[in-house]
């Protein structure tokens, strides 16, 4: 006789045969492997600490500035602080490019002019009178007088500034009158673009960003043999350590923003030291030099639209009639050479200011 189904024994539990078995337990890898993928997804919940600007000259990764806090980063939703220095006084220049730059703005009433003047006279009178002609601006106009009290013109720093006064007086506003982003225009300047685009620009940790002159390069002033030698003797602290590229275009400083708090300590004493090494017969030169190695490989491009360069960009050159003042102190008017200005300061206004 066949034999029946075979009961299972007493407290055997019976396993279907269409169950699968139970899976296998994770090993350590396993593990190990999905807590990697977990970390790695909360990074990206995490600040950025790092950013490459297409524009930057080196296309370096650079830090951003954490020491910054919501309080310091007004720039970004507040006005625009213009400052500029002229070394021949002249208020029509300063007219046009007050009203320049308001006509050309979207939000004129956020931006604010500040002029360094020469010293010497009534520093109201002048103050006076562009206000007289552009009431809505706002605009305060102080002497390099105050600057100059400022300094020690008796140390070796000071006394540097001081000659050099007209070509440095981006850092000298910089570092001895504002210590508050703004953005530097040279006073012989009309800006056709709006002011306020250079506001968001993040500087990250760079002191300045500034367009570049690439009508001359760095080989074109100086032997590479000669500037490598002088790299060598100099103190470390003060000069780029990597070999310089004869091909640099030089700092064009006609427009900068600026960020005072990101300027180095020593930076003073590096352009002292190029403009002492290079010493070119042209003081205009040797000073532009003297910047650009300072600031080698270490500030922001800006767009070429913000070089003074022909009548499509952001920013040309004044071509009114202006005052022009010998290094003597004597003074007199040069002609215009175009008629650009007139946009910008009426016949009225031009009689009333060339007084």
């Amino acid at each position: 006789m066949g034999e029946g189904p075979q009961k299972p024994p007493i407290g055997q539990r019976v396993i279907p045969c269409d169950v699968k078995p139970a899976p296998p337990a994770w090993s350590g890898l396993h593990i190990l492997a999905l807590a990697a993928i977990l970390v790695l997804w909360g990074l990206k919940f995490l600040p950025a600490t790092h950013f490459c600007h297409p524009a930057g000259p080196g296309r370096n990764w650079v830090p951003f500035n954490t020491s910054r806090h919501p309080a310091d980063l007004s720039h970004q939703v507040g006005g625009v602080d213009i400052f500029s220095w002229i070394s021949c006084l002249d208020l029509r220049t300063l007219a046009v490019l007050t009203n320049s730059t308001l006509s050309s703005s979207s939000n004129p009433h956020d931006v604010s002019f500040t002029f360094l003047i020469p010293e010497g006279g009534n520093d109201q009178l002048p103050l006076y009178k562009i206000k007289s002609v552009i009431p809505d601006s706002n605009v305060t106009v102080t002497s390099q007088k105050k600057i100059k009290d400022k300094l020690n013109v008796a140390t070796p720093e000071g006394n540097f500034l001081w000659w050099f006064r007209n070509e440095l007086s981006p850092i000298i506003i910089a570092t001895q009158f504002s210590r508050k982003r703004h953005v530097y225009i040279s006073a012989d300047s009309i800006v056709k673009g709006k002011v306020e685009d250079l506001v968001p620009v993040d500087l990250g940790s760079y002191a300045i960003s500034a367009a570049e002159d690439c009508s001359k390069r760095l080989g074109d002033y100086i032997s590479m043999d000669v500037l490598s030698a002088v790299q060598r003797t100099a103190p470390k602290v003060l000069v780029y350590t990597e070999p310089f590229d004869k091909d640099t275009c030089l700092l064009d400083v006609d427009v900068l923003i600026v960020e005072p708090r990101n300027l180095k300590r020593n930076l003073i004493d590096s352009i002292a030291f190029w403009a002492k090494a290079v010493n070119l017969a042209s003081q205009r030169d040797s000073i532009r030099l003297a910047m650009t190695l300072a600031f080698y490989d270490d500030y922001l491009k800006l767009p070429t639209n913000w070089k003074r360069t022909n009548a499509n960009t952001d920013i040309l050159y004044y071509d009114g009639p202006k005052n022009v003042c010998s290094k003597y102190g004597h003074q007199h008017e040069e002609k215009g050479s175009g008629e650009a200005w007139q946009e910008y300061l009426s016949q009225k206004s031009n009689a009333m200011l060339s007084t």
